[in-house]
């Protein structure tokens, strides 16, 4: 057993030493009036209780009870090799904001439906850490991995129509695959454990348990037109693959497609999209490409209007290790189960209890002759 905060085990026992002083003064003072009463023939006849009597029980009781409240503030714990928890994997959501995901064959947009089916997936992510990654032609990291999931979902209700940018319009895959797998990186060279110095010199502030590092995922959610060859999406693919990153794709949109219309926002213009020649443009979902994507990044494709496979996808992402967890109810040492300063505690509060009923059981006892004379 180990105590986490030994210097309040040495206040503790200190306060009781005094409270078992205090019960030996106590002591004299009682024999004291029973000696200034007139001994004990006289102290028979007026009070109830023996003056002269050592009350060890009650000694016993305050010990023991004020020995247990000092172990339970210094915190003790078992001394165990810890059980290891399942893997932690780290996600991210990277969605495609360039301007062919305003087309209209999705409702309401393709990226209103991108945005509703990463909700979905953090919100099924369970234990795991999520992060998120919005590109077109550049990345744009908003979150590293965190299993602060409120969090990103406030940052994905930011992503509205007017985030798309006119000066950002086409789409590079491989740069989002290229800063997601950065953003993986970025997020294992920080340390998670924050020290910080303790108010007293004698407060010693634990760390915790280091996480079990699991998987990292990248689930590419976008449309799959992008203004580079192929054979560059490719290798970026195989450079994931290479940093130990699985890659899952998620199509959105139609292949027969829509025309797009760029929202009106700050310093910007909105309005339908045109080509070269001052026709409306149109944009396909390319599923073959998206489908290549998962397959070399070795995860699975799916499509936004398919929810039985995003809820498997959702499955998947949140079952991937828990194989490994153990019962820690049944490895456990029955010991091992119980919170010790809760028992302790509660040991410490019923001693206190019983030291408060001898009180009662004396008086009953020593005063049952006097009523028993006096019928």
């Amino acid at each position: 057993m180990t105590l986490q905060l030994p210097i309040f085990l040495q206040v503790g026992i200190a306060l009781t030493a005094l409270v078992l002083v205090g019960l030996l003064g106590h002591v004299r003072r009682r024999r004291a009036l029973a000696d200034f009463i007139g001994g004990k023939r006289a102290t028979a006849r007026l009070v109830r209780s023996n003056l002269y009597r050592l009350r060890l029980e009650r000694a016993l009781a305050l010990g023991l009870g004020g020995i247990a409240l000092s172990v339970a503030a210094a915190g003790p714990q078992w001394s165990h090799d810890p059980t290891p928890g399942p893997p932690v994997n780290r996600i991210i959501v990277a969605i495609d904001v360039s301007a062919s995901m305003q087309a209209s064959d999705a409702r309401p947009t393709r990226l209103a439906d991108a945005v509703s089916v990463a909700g979905t997936l953090v919100d099924a992510a369970g234990g795991h850490r999520v992060g998120l990654l919005l590109f077109a032609g550049t990345g744009y990291p908003l979150a590293p991995p965190t299993h602060d999931h409120e969090a990103i979902r406030f940052l994905l209700g930011g992503v509205t129509p007017t985030i798309a940018s006119a000066l950002d319009p086409g789409t590079l895959l491989s740069v989002g695959i290229q800063e997601a797998v950065a953003l993986l990186e970025r997020e294992e060279t920080v340390d998670p454990v924050v020290t910080s110095v303790p108010p007293f010199p004698w407060l010693e502030v634990a760390e915790p348990d280091p996480e079990t590092v699991g998987e990292r995922v990248i689930v590419l959610i976008g449309d799959g037109e992008t203004g580079e060859n192929d054979e560059r999406v490719s290798e970026a693919i195989a450079e994931a693959r290479e940093a130990g990153v699985r890659i899952h794709a998620i199509g959105v949109g139609t292949p027969e497609g829509a025309g797009m219309i760029m929202p009106s926002g700050t310093y910007q213009l909105g309005g339908q999209v045109l080509d070269a020649m001052g026709v409306t443009g149109m944009s396909q979902l390319r599923e073959p490409l998206l489908q290549e994507v998962a397959s070399l990044g070795g995860g699975r494709y799916t499509h936004t209007r398919s929810e039985a496979q995003i809820e498997d996808l959702g499955e998947a992402l949140a079952d991937l290790g828990v194989s490994a967890q153990l019962d820690t109810d049944e490895d456990l040492p029955i010991w091992l189960r119980y919170d010790v300063p809760f028992v302790l505690g509660l040991a410490a509060l019923m001693l206190l209890l019983m030291e408060s009923a001898l009180d009662l059981a004396t008086w009953t006892r020593e005063s049952s002759p006097a009523r028993a004379g006096a019928r």
